[in-house]
């Protein structure tokens, strides 16, 4: 299998990929590894930085290639404190394949860059009103004034479709998302089959309209309107454990209390805090079997974060014998 990592630029997520790729070299000499995106292409990809890094190395990546994620950010599939266990898992094979849909946003003739989160319209100036029609599949669904629009997939529904009133939509689910910002009419988000194509038409404002694509491309509305539908080449991520749901949800409730743990605090510490993000209430068993740390290891962390404040310790209903462990809120 041919290897390939990339950092972002940032000092840490260099030093992180020094050691990715230290690590390979060490333990699997035979395997073909590069540090760049050069061809002969990789088949799998280890992209190290945070949730820009990836969405901008994702937009012009080749389709083809297998990515996993290390990081702090929410499209992480690992922690930067399992970088070597990770690639371990995936050199063991024990590893799975999960394809994300992209959003082709087309105003005539004119394409657009891939969106893996979402693409919004929105006045130029920002904060200013525009009205817009919308229809699904062909057929006229309303005509709305209000912020904009936010179209979305369901990697990017937990994004600025989440905040603008959207629901959570399942990362491998087959479906587009609506949200209407700020609905003058009071309309209401709407989830549509993935083969559907959104158009969004008669776009009217007084200072200029814009497509934005995953947060950072702009693209100025020239036409009266623009198309939305599945890419024919979705993301191809490599995900480890069986866990489909529970991170989402577990990465949601710590965005939400935006409690993080410190830097300088023990790789364990900080990986134990992350299961009990991710999965909520956990024994002490549970902690080792999910771990893979050592006993002492984990009554380690587990007293660390107790002490500094991060994680409770109640009795089971069950057995008052057993002790739970969750994250204060």
């Amino acid at each position: 299998m041919r290897l390939g990592v990339v950092g972002a630029r940032d000092a840490r997520s260099r030093r992180l990929a020094e050691v990715a790729v230290r690590h390979l070299r060490e333990q699997y000499p035979d395997s073909p590894l590069r540090t760049d995106l050069a061809r002969p292409i990789p088949e799998l990809l280890v992209l190290i930085g945070d949730d820009r890094f990836f969405l901008d190395t994702l937009r012009d990546l080749d389709s083809r290639i297998a990515v996993l994620t290390i990081g702090d950010g929410f499209l992480a599939e690992a922690p930067p404190e399992k970088v070597r266990e990770s690639l371990a898992s995936i050199m063991r094979g024990e590893h799975w394949i999960e394809k994300r849909l992209r959003l082709d946003a087309r105003m005539g003739h004119e394409g657009s860059p891939l969106a893996l989160n979402e693409i919004s319209l929105s006045t130029r100036r920002g904060g200013g009103f525009l009205r817009y029609s919308l229809a699904i599949g062909g057929e006229n669904v309303w005509r709305d004034g209000g912020d904009g629009v936010v179209i979305c997939t369901p990697t990017g529904s937990t994004g600025y479709g989440l905040s603008a009133g959207g629901p959570i939509v399942m990362e491998n689910a087959e479906a587009i998302v609506v949200v209407p910002v700020c609905s003058a009419n009071g309309q209401r988000p709407l989830v549509v089959p993935s083969n559907t194509i959104v158009e969004v038409s008669e776009v009217q404002s007084r200072s200029g309209c814009e497509l934005v694509i995953d947060g950072s491309v702009r693209i100025r509305l020239k036409s009266s309107g623009f198309s939305v539908r599945t890419a024919d080449q979705p993301v191809q991520f490599v995900r480890l454990g069986k866990a489909r749901y529970l991170r989402t949800f577990g990465k949601l409730r710590t965005r939400q209390t935006g409690r993080e743990i410190p830097s300088e605090a023990a790789p364990s510490a900080k990986y134990v805090f992350r299961l009990l993000s991710d999965q909520g209430s956990l024994t002490e068993k549970q902690l080792l079997a999910e771990s893979g740390l050592p006993d002492r290891t984990v009554r380690s962390a587990l007293a660390y974060l107790m002490k500094e404040g991060f994680v409770r310790r109640s009795s089971s209903l069950k057995d008052a014998r057993e002790a739970i462990f969750s994250l204060r809120r």
